[in-house]
């Protein structure tokens, strides 16, 4: 027992001796950089950590290593003069790490020595930032209801948007969607505040929209129509059998009485006649906007050809 008494008082003796001596050692930090310059965009990658070499006491390293969280050492980039690189042509720059040691140090503490810091130069990659306005498409996933259909245009407000960020990326984008707008058993009009997902390295003047499905119980309807024919010489007769088709279709309450045949024209073209016997295809060359489901029979028909 006497033996171990000593021992551990000789350890202790001999750790504290330790702790109290300068060593040399490599800190691994995450770093963050902030305050880019007006009217740029970075891209590319910067690195998330810096490799320090440092002498401190040995107690101060330990203190390092162990249990103590690290916060990321923030740089500041618009505060340093930014080295063009030899290519003029591009916004390319870069910053020697020394630079950053004082800011560094006063993070870090007066007990700490920074020796070298890894990588020895930080480099950065901008491009212009630019500015357009794109219209704003809702991207919906929408299921009705028995009897139930959306009657006209989706309504977005506003219906465009502000874009900011690098050209490259806007020259290619045509319109802004927003998130997912999911839903089901739709009976009543849709009015609801619709977000963005995350874009990288774009800026919206907006956080969100509100979206407008109108929405209405609808009923089944059918009109007999009369076909034309459309190319035919004027040395000819042609006859269909039928001579009319019917079209069916779903339309809100509130237009039933609105739809006549008359905004409808179904014909029969003479060019697309086929050689030989054969039936004749029926095409619906006009219809009213407010319909949905259109269906029509028969969709070909016989046909004779007097001259």
């Amino acid at each position: 027992m006497v033996f171990l008494f000593f021992l551990t008082i000789s350890a202790v003796i001999w750790f504290l001796n330790a702790m109290g001596k300068e060593y040399t050692a490599t800190l691994r930090y995450p770093v963050r950089f902030t305050n880019y310059p007006d009217n740029q965009v970075l891209i590319g990658e910067l690195p998330s950590n810096l490799d320090l070499t440092v002498s401190a006491y040995g107690y101060t390293l330990i203190k390092h290593f162990l249990g103590r969280r690290l916060m990321p050492i923030t740089v500041e980039v618009n505060s340093y003069s930014l080295n063009r690189m030899p290519d003029t042509e591009t916004r390319n720059y870069y910053i020697p790490s020394y630079l950053t040691t004082n800011r560094i140090a006063g993070q870090l503490g007066s007990d700490i020595d920074i020796l070298d810091i890894k990588p020895d130069t930080i480099f950065f990659h901008f491009t212009e930032m630019v500015t357009g306005r794109l219209p704003v498409k809702p991207v919906l996933e929408l299921q009705f209801d028995q009897q139930f259909m959306m009657r006209g245009n989706v309504i977005v407000d506003p219906d465009s948007v502000n874009v900011s960020g690098p050209a490259a990326i806007l020259d290619t984008m045509q319109f802004v969607p927003t998130r997912l707008l999911r839903k089901t058993g739709i009976n009543q009009p849709v009015n609801e505040n619709v977000g963005f997902p995350e874009f990288h390295m774009l800026n919206l003047s907006e956080n969100m929209v509100r979206v407008n499905i109108p929405v209405e119980q609808f009923t089944e309807a059918s009109i007999r129509i009369p076909l034309e024919i459309i190319n035919l010489p004027d040395t000819l007769v042609l006859k269909t059998f039928p001579s009319e088709i019917t079209v069916s279709y779903h339309v809100a309450l509130t237009d039933y009485d609105r739809i006549s045949r008359q905004q409808f024209k179904a014909v029969i073209d003479y060019n697309k006649v086929p050689e030989g016997d054969g039936r004749l295809d029926v095409e619906i060359t006009n219809q009213p906007s407010n319909i949905r489901s259109m269906r029509f029979t028969p969709r070909h028909v016989d046909y004779i050809i007097e001259k």
